[in-house]
């Protein structure tokens, strides 16, 4: 009898021990995150945020920062930058570099129901760089670029740039490629401008798909290609780029490089680019109601959207809408606001305002009024 109570005993505890591995083993917070990480993997985001769930329960920053991630960019979930903000804040408060980076980015930006804080944004980012986080470093960067927190300074926003860029962050190469095309603390240089563009492009970076099909539109440091511009406008507009979608709309509207014009698919894409309040998409929709593209001729219309291009300082919409003002289209003739806002337009630089300018002012002061409007 001795004997077979010890058996039993035995038994009985190793029954129990492998119990409370199997549970141990079902809620360990770093098995149920990789667990998690697979699926995210997969691109199953529902089942990947709820086992990160799980996991960000029980304190676990990595879990925490993925949950805030996927908050952010709506996977799995609708976007909500509030939770965004939450946990990644959480994930910081532990140290983790990805919520660091993160946290400082909605600080920076005032996103998640947190107020725009440049000292707190450049703190949590310091702190992220300091792990050696990417993000950081590409974060960091764009606040040197446009003296957000800290002193405009071009030569450290690129070495930012290029520290991030060097660890394969898309959104760094294609900021890093955007301070070679404009020639921001390094000579201009367009073909490492398209250098950079491409490696973001190539890792479906929206920005970088757009500037690259720039590129090929323009024939800057490369040939004119306005097929491979369409490309890659097309892979940046289908991520809802906004300027990439006003472009799009720009080479069916007028038939760029043996695009056929399409005016009714020149009107969706614009009016995509419209519906995110892009300038220059507003310019746009008015000239193709102005000349009547794909839509009635209607100069009231043509008139509303070039006064809300005009009113973001676009200079297009500016100079449009001092002709329709000039010419009178949709409106009584009116010099004196012709003169307006194609002065507006020609201060910018724009080559046809400066044009109408002077023959606004000629029609003014020679149309019976002694002198020019102040």
């Amino acid at each position: 009898m001795k004997k077979y109570y010890i058996i039993g005993a035995i038994s009985l505890l190793v029954v129990i021990s492998g119990s409370v591995a199997f549970y141990e083993y079902e809620h360990n917070p770093k098995i149920e995150y990789q667990k998690g990480l697979h699926y995210y993997k997969e691109k199953s985001y529902q089942k990947a945020l709820s086992l990160f769930k799980e996991s960000a329960k029980q304190n676990y920053a990595p879990a925490e920062a993925k949950l805030g991630y996927m908050y952010k960019h709506g996977l799995g979930a609708s976007r909500d930058d509030d939770k965004a903000a939450y946990w990644f804040k959480k994930a910081a408060h532990q140290g983790n570099a990805i919520g660091e980076a993160y946290l400082g980015y909605m600080y920076l930006f005032g996103k998640g129901g947190v107020s725009k804080d440049y000292k707190k944004a450049l703190y949590w980012a310091k702190k992220a760089v300091k792990q050696g986080d990417a993000k950081g470093e590409a974060d960091l960067g764009y606040m040197y670029q446009y003296g957000l927190g800290v002193p405009q300074d071009y030569s450290k926003a690129l070495y930012w740039f290029k520290k991030a860029a060097e660890q394969g962050y898309a959104a760094a190469e294609n900021n890093l490629g955007y301070m070679y095309e404009e020639g921001l603390g390094v000579p201009q240089h367009y073909s490492k401008a398209l250098y950079w563009y491409k490696k973001a492009a190539e890792q479906g970076d929206a920005k970088g798909e757009y500037n690259l099909g720039y590129m090929y539109g323009e024939g800057l440091g490369v040939p004119q290609d306005y097929s491979k511009a369409l490309y890659w406008y097309k892979k940046a507009a289908e991520q809802g780029d906004a300027a990439a979608e006003n472009n799009l709309g720009y080479i069916y509207l007028f038939g760029k490089g043996g695009v056929s014009k399409d005016y009714q698919t020149a009107l969706y894409w614009i009016k995509k680019a419209v519906e995110q309040g892009y300038a220059a998409a507003e310019n746009n929709l008015g000239y193709m109601y102005e000349e009547g593209l794909g839509v009635p001729q209607d100069y009231s219309k043509a008139l509303y959207w070039f006064k809300k291009a005009a009113e973001r300082g676009n200079a297009g919409g500016e100079n449009n809408l001092g002709v329709m003002y000039g010419e009178g289209l949709g409106v009584p003739q009116d010099y004196s606001k012709a003169i307006y806002w194609t002065k507006k337009a020609a201060e910018q630089g724009y080559a046809q305002a400066k044009a109408n300018l002077e023959y606004f002012e000629s029609e003014y002061l020679f149309g019976g009024n002694w002198g020019l409007p102040p």
